[in-house]
């Protein structure tokens, strides 16, 4: 893989980032769609890595996870622009990697180029502003995301408490946070809220 490449993924997640999750959002009541994004850019708390070509994904994969320290860095994104699997094989990777690390207090959320956010389900993810977003970028690859999985559940605890998820789409909803939460607490108890509040 091209250095030129390596660099022009990692800058369109950044660009990502700043016009999609990062502003203000006009059908969230004004939070940004991921309100700790900006703070964890700007204190370098967040790695992008990419997979190079000829790779596998597990192993390459693999290799970062060991080399992250979660104590220095909040978030992973693995990138892979060479991705030859499927939506279903995709899910599958994550629920493997969920299901061995979730108890290691590390959760993966993944997005696949093939199953975008569309304006029908998520339209707070595709128009922020309201506006439709001029696309810029014509680079596609599957996007790992990597956390500790306390701090996700406590930072999404503090945004149920200021009233952030009020205006989710409740099906996103319940797909995303419900089932997280559900999971943690199936592994070491809490009592973190699994209704939508309203």
């Amino acid at each position: 893989m091209s250095q030129h490449l390596q660099k022009e993924i990692k800058k369109d997640v950044r660009k990502w980032s700043e016009e999609f999750l990062e502003i203000p959002n006009k059908h969230l009541g004004g939070f940004p769609a991921c309100p700790f994004a900006k703070k964890t850019w700007n204190d370098d708390k967040v790695v992008v890595e990419v997979k190079r070509k000829f790779k596998q994904y597990k192993s390459e994969l693999n290799t970062h996870l060991k080399q992250l320290d979660l104590s220095v860095h909040e978030i992973l994104i693995f990138c892979d622009p060479f991705f030859n699997y499927t939506l279903d094989q995709f899910q599958d990777i994550i629920d493997d990697y969920n299901d061995w690390y979730n108890k290691k207090d590390i959760f993966f959320m993944g997005f696949h180029p093939l199953n975008p956010a569309n304006e029908e389900e998520q339209e707070f993810l595709v128009t922020p502003d309201g506006s439709t977003p001029t696309v810029e970028s014509d680079l596609m690859y599957s996007m790992m995301l990597v956390q500790k999985f306390s701090q996700l559940q406590e930072a999404s605890g503090k945004l149920h408490r200021q009233g952030y998820y009020k205006k989710w789409p409740n099906g996103y909803y319940q797909d995303v946070v419900v089932s997280r939460q559900k999971t943690y607490k199936r592994i070491f108890g809490g009592n973190y809220e699994e209704k939508k509040c309203n």
